[in-house]
C-alpha cells in the first residue's frame, strides 16, 4: 500500500507539472550573444634595440620593425616575434611580448641576434571582428568588421 500511495503522488506531481508547463506559453527568444574573432596579425613599426653587439652605436639602434603577433584582441597581451633592420646596419630578430591599444601596440622583447633588449611601436595590420548571434530566430549578422 505504501508504494501505490508514494507512486500515485509521484504521477499526481507529474502531472501537475506537465501541466503548468504546457500552459506557460511559447518561451522567449534567446537573447542575442556578441561574439569577438581574434586572429594573429602583424605589426610594421619602429624599434630601439639596446646594446652595442654589431651597433656602431654604444646606446643601441632604431630600426624599421616586422613582427608577428599571437592575437589582435585591443587592450590585451600577446606574444611577438619579430624581425628588424637597423638604420646603423645589421639585422636583429627577438621574441617577446607586445600589448594591443586601440591606436599602437608597444612591445618589449629580446633580440637574440644582437644580444640585448628591445621596445618597439606600431601599428597592426588587422583589425578584430565583432558578430552578434542569435537573437530571434538563430540568424547570425556581422556588425563591424
Amino acid at each position: 500500500m505504501g508504494v501505490a500511495k508514494t507512486l500515485g503522488k509521484l504521477i499526481a506531481v507529474t502531472c501537475l507539472v506537465a501541466a503548468t508547463s504546457a500552459s506557460a506559453g511559447k518561451a522567449p527568444a534567446p537573447a542575442p550573444t556578441t561574439v569577438v574573432k581574434t586572429d594573429p596579425t602583424v605589426l610594421l613599426g619602429l624599434a630601439w634595440t639596446f646594446g652595442n653587439k654589431g651597433s656602431a652605436s654604444p646606446n643601441g639602434d632604431l630600426g624599421l620593425t616586422l613582427k608577428i603577433l599571437s592575437t589582435n584582441k585591443r587592450d590585451s597581451a600577446a606574444a611577438a616575434a619579430g624581425l628588424t633592420w637597423n638604420f646603423g646596419g645589421g639585422i636583429g630578430c627577438d621574441l617577446g611580448l607586445g600589448f594591443n591599444d586601440d591606436r599602437a601596440v608597444l612591445t618589449a622583447t629580446w633580440d637574440f641576434c644582437r644580444m640585448g633588449p628591445q621596445i618597439g611601436i606600431g601599428a597592426m595590420a588587422k583589425k578584430q571582428k565583432t558578430s552578434v548571434i542569435g537573437g530571434g530566430g538563430g540568424a547570425a549578422a556581422a556588425v563591424a568588421e
